[in-house]
């Protein structure tokens, strides 16, 4: 990966769209979230170029049950620092610092909040756990939302037409397992305006998704032997790239569902807003 150092202090304003429509057994519930971020190359030194991504605004349609503690915990997102790894994500959390610093003016007020529900203790034991580990941060954003359509990774292959290319996803927090890791195949398409266009198709890695996982989870769920417990994936991203690293639109598509018991579709799109420009540094 090759960095231009005057490209330093460089920014993008987006917004970020996503729609959630979950089904599990016979509920059903949904989400639409609306963001605004602010993303700046604060530093490019060698291969591991530093990114500051601010949340400045953040909406959400539904604050019932596990909704509520996705609009509850979006304020640890609102600065981040971090590196990109060698694929060209999200690498290394260097603020790790402000983010507990957060969590610890939020959470207080968190446990009242939540101070009646049955598993509220599992959170916050969960959330104090992922916050002593940059590592661990890193891991659990890397291919979450923005993080993933703001970093996939395009700017560091070497893409030929008509040639597809071998890539990796993960859709993170599914039943009973960790994430569902996605193989994915990319394809660069040069459009008449000059810019380029990438599209990405993904299947379930089968050698590292841990099926006999959901299904153990499922079968005691069902109390039935032998209800289906496959778990089907269809996932497509897009993206119309300006330049390193920065995309002028990203679109990812995903749909997962165990028939008869889960149904998962989210749709997630980011915008450049033109307010975009060269900061101070």
């Amino acid at each position: 990966m090759k960095i231009e150092i005057e490209k330093t202090g460089e920014f993008r304003n987006y917004v970020f769209l996503r729609e959630e429509k979950h089904q599990f057994q016979g509920l059903r519930n949904e989400n639409n979230i609306e963001a605004k971020l602010n993303v700046k190359l604060i530093k490019a030194e060698g291969e591991s170029p530093i990114f500051e991504v601010r949340m400045t605004s953040y909406k959400q349609s539904n604050e019932e049950g596990l909704y509520k503690w996705v609009g509850d915990l979006h304020e640890l997102r609102e600065y981040l620092v971090f590196t990109l790894n060698k694929d060209g994500n999200l690498g290394e959390i260097l603020n790790l610092e402000d983010v507990v610093e957060k969590w610890n003016q939020i959470k207080p007020k968190l446990k009242l909040r939540h101070r009646k529900e049955q598993y509220s203790e599992i959170f916050f034991s969960g959330i104090d756990e992922l916050l002593t580990d940059s590592t661990k941060l890193a891991d659990a954003l890397r291919f979450a939302m923005p993080y993933a359509l703001l970093f996939p990774g395009m700017h560091v292959k070497e893409f030929k037409k008509s040639e597809t290319i071998a890539g990796y996803r993960e859709l993170p927090n599914f039943l009973a397992t960790k994430s569902v890791p996605i193989i994915t195949e990319e394809s660069i398409e040069e459009l008449d305006n000059g810019k380029y266009q990438i599209e990405v198709k993904g299947r379930i890695d089968e050698e590292k998704f841990e099926q006999d996982k959901v299904t153990a989870m499922i079968r005691i769920l069902k109390n039935r032997p032998r209800v289906p417990t496959t778990v089907e994936l269809q996932y497509m991203e897009r993206y119309l790239l300006e330049e390193w690293p920065w995309s002028e639109q990203s679109m990812c598509m995903s749909l997962v569902q165990i028939p008869g018991t889960l149904y998962r579709e989210e749709k997630n799109i980011l915008k450049v807003i033109k307010e975009d420009g060269i900061s101070a540094v």
